[in-house]
């Protein structure tokens, strides 16, 4: 239940009771007195009744908040959840493109030097070509 359709009903409520008192006392068969001892009681009714709606309201209002507040709770720690999942595996793939990472420069560091101890070894035929 909304405020608007709480304060709504409240003074739907109130409106309905003012209407009423004022059409009891145009169209009242009975005289001035009787008339305004029934009002008199139905005033009292109405404030009872009011009393009654209002703490029925917040008392609705109490556990709305408590059901909100239970949910979103719960919502909460699985969302944490979710994100340590999400997390983890994206720790595991971070690590394992480090790796293969490593795994890869290491490979292309040893071609490397295979490729500059060939070039060493090569370096003085070409020069003993190049003399003769």
């Amino acid at each position: 239940m909304s405020k608007e359709s709480a304060g709504f009903g409240l003074g739907g409520f109130l409106l309905g009771a003012v209407v009423g008192a004022a059409a009891g006392l145009l169209f009242a068969p009975k005289p001035g007195k009787e008339t305004r001892e029934f009002l008199s009681e139905k005033a009292k009714d109405y404030i009872n009744n009011a009393g009654d709606i209002y703490e029925s309201g917040k008392d609705k209002a109490v556990e709305l908040y408590s059901t909100a507040s239970d949910r979103a709770g719960v919502a909460n720690t699985q969302i944490r959840e979710k994100i340590e999942i999400a997390r983890a595996r994206l720790n595991a793939a971070v690590s394992s493109a480090a790796g293969s990472a490593a795994e890869g420069l290491q490979t292309a560091s040893e071609k490397a030097a295979k490729v500059a101890a060939g070039e060493a070894e090569a370096a003085p035929e070409a020069a003993a070509a190049d003399a003769g």
